[in-house]
């Protein structure tokens, strides 16, 4: 059969619309960081397992809900860690690599279905990682120095605190999210 140019091959493959792997990889390490900064409370830990679990099947099945399901699971697990006397630069790494894992998970998700697995998306998935890092380093120093100046306990307001901040770090991920 001829092919004038304006008909489609008999022999193209359809597009893989899972998560791509770079991000896909990317979500994996943070959660595994989250969960490794959890570790020494057993019901964190517990959590954590969990939330990576349930990044798994959302990063396997492309679902970005589970990606979602995840992220909720594993902050409340480091915020469950902080409870149980978790320092808490531990805790704001866990919380901020566990937001994360959720903001490449969907990263990957986003990629995939909107270009397919198989696009050269390597250099936009590490502009964003890189600069999803860097928001989250600057929410992280900015917590332990925050943290340095205050002295006692965790008191309430420093709890109050970390909430604002979760918040604030959620938005300022998803307004440097290229993709969505």
């Amino acid at each position: 059969m001829s092919n004038p140019g304006n008909e489609i091959p008999e022999e193209v493959a359809p597009v893989d619309r899972s998560p791509t792997y770079l991000s896909s990889a990317l979500a994996l390490v943070a959660a595994l960081v989250a969960t490794t900064v959890s570790a020494p409370s057993p019901a964190a830990l517990v959590g954590c397992v969990a939330g990576v679990a349930a990044l798994v099947a959302g990063l396997a099945t492309g679902r970005r809900g589970l990606v979602r399901l995840a992220g909720a699971v594993l902050v409340g697990a480091v915020l469950v860690a902080s409870a149980a006397e978790t320092p808490v630069l531990a805790t704001l790494v866990g919380v901020t690599t566990a937001l994360l894992a959720v903001d490449f998970g969907t990263t990957a998700t986003d990629l995939g279905v909107q270009l397919g697995r198989q696009t050269p998306t390597a250099r936009v998935e590490l502009l964003h990682a890189t600069t999803s890092t860097l928001v989250g380093s600057g929410f992280v120093l900015g917590g332990a120095t925050a943290d340095a100046f205050v002295s006692g306990s965790q008191p309430v307001s420093a709890l109050f605190g970390l909430v604002v901040t979760v918040i604030v770090l959620v938005v300022a991920l998803r307004r440097a999210d290229p993709v969505g």
